[in-house]
C-alpha cells in the first residue's frame, strides 16, 4: 500500500506506515464493516451493518475509553487492516466489536485462520507510545514480550470463557458459506474441552503476537530486534509455532482525526 513500508522473513514481519496515504484510507472504509462485525453479518444487507452505522458505532465506543484503551483500539484497528491487506494466508474470524458491550474485547484479540495449514492462530496485540528514555526497538520488545507473556499465560488458564468466547465470535464472524467455517470451530471446541479437562497449556496453540507502536516513523525499528525476538521465542517451544509483527505508526492523531471525521463529529 501506498505510505506503507512491510518486509516479510519466515516467521516475522516488520510494518510502517509511514503517512496515512488516501490508500490505506480506502482500506479502512472498504474493511471497516468486516473488521467491526465479522464477514458473516456485514455481507448482510442491513443498515446497522454498513459503514455510516459502524463508523458512528466504533466512535461511540472510542470516544469514551481512557487513553490508554483508545490507544489500544487503534492498535488493534490498524493490525486488522495491516493482516487483511498485507497477510492473504490469513483469514480474519472474530470481529472488532465485543458483541455483548461496549467494552474492549475479552480474551483474544484476534483469531486467524490459515487455510494452507488449516490452523487456528491466537493473536495478541499491545500497543503504546515510546516512553522516557526508551527507543523504538526497546519499546517494540517491551510490547511484544508483553504480548507473549499475557498470552501464555492466558493460554495456560483453565478458563472455558476464553474459548466460548472465540467460539461465539468465530460462530457470528465467519460467513456461514465457508468451507472452513466447522474446521474452526472444531479447533476452538477442542481447545475448550482441554480447559475443561484441566490440560489446556500454550504450547497447542499457533500464536501471532503483534507490537503497535506510535512514535515518529523516521526513527525506525530495527529488524535485527525482531528477528532475535522470534529466534528466542521460538527457541523455546513455548507456543506451537508463532509469527511475530512489529507495526510502527506516527502519532495517533491523523488516524484518529480520520475517523472523527468520517463519524460526522
Amino acid at each position: 500500500m501506498d505510505g506503507v513500508s512491510f518486509k516479510e522473513v519466515d516467521q516475522y514481519a516488520l510494518c510502517c506506515i509511514e503517512h496515512l496515504s488516501d490508500e490505506l484510507k480506502d482500506a479502512l472504509r472498504e474493511n471497516l464493516t468486516r473488521i467491526c462485525h465479522g464477514v458473516d453479518q456485514a455481507s448482510r444487507d442491513r443498515a446497522l451493518y454498513k459503514y455510516p452505522a459502524t463508523l458512528r458505532a466504533f466512535w461511540d465506543r472510542y470516544s469514551g475509553k481512557t487513553r490508554k484503551t483508545q490507544v489500544g483500539m487503534l492498535g488493534e484497528l490498524l493490525s486488522h487492516v495491516v493482516i487483511l491487506k498485507l497477510f492473504p494466508g490469513f483469514d480474519v474470524v472474530s470481529p472488532f466489536f465485543n458483541m455483548e458491550e461496549k467494552s474492549i474485547r475479552k480474551g483474544f484479540d484476534l483469531l486467524l485462520y490459515e487455510s494452507s495449514s488449516k490452523e487456528v492462530w491466537i493473536t495478541e496485540v499491545k500497543s503504546g507510545g515510546m516512553r522516557v528514555g526508551k527507543t523504538p526497538c526497546t519499546a517494540t520488545r517491551d510490547l511484544l514480550a508483553k504480548a507473549r507473556d499475557d498470552l501464555k499465560g492466558r493460554l495456560a488458564e483453565q478458563e472455558m470463557n476464553h474459548w466460548q468466547n472465540a467460539i461465539n465470535a468465530a460462530r457470528n464472524s465467519i460467513h456461514a458459506k465457508a468451507d472452513f467455517r466447522d474446521s474452526v470451530l472444531e479447533i476452538l471446541e477442542l481447545e475448550a474441552d482441554m480447559a475443561v479437562g484441566q490440560s489446556a497449556t500454550a504450547a497447542d496453540n499457533n500464536v501471532f503476537l503483534i507490537s503497535a507502536l506510535f512514535s515518529d516513523v523516521s526513527q525506525r525499528v530495527a529488524e535485527k530486534t525482531i528477528s532475535k525476538f522470534t529466534t528466542d521465542l521460538a527457541s523455546g517451544s513455548v507456543f506451537k509455532t508463532l509469527v511475530v509483527l512489529s507495526l510502527h505508526k506516527g502519532t495517533l492523531k491523523r488516524l484518529e482525526d480520520f475517523l472523527k471525521a468520517e463519524s460526522g463529529h
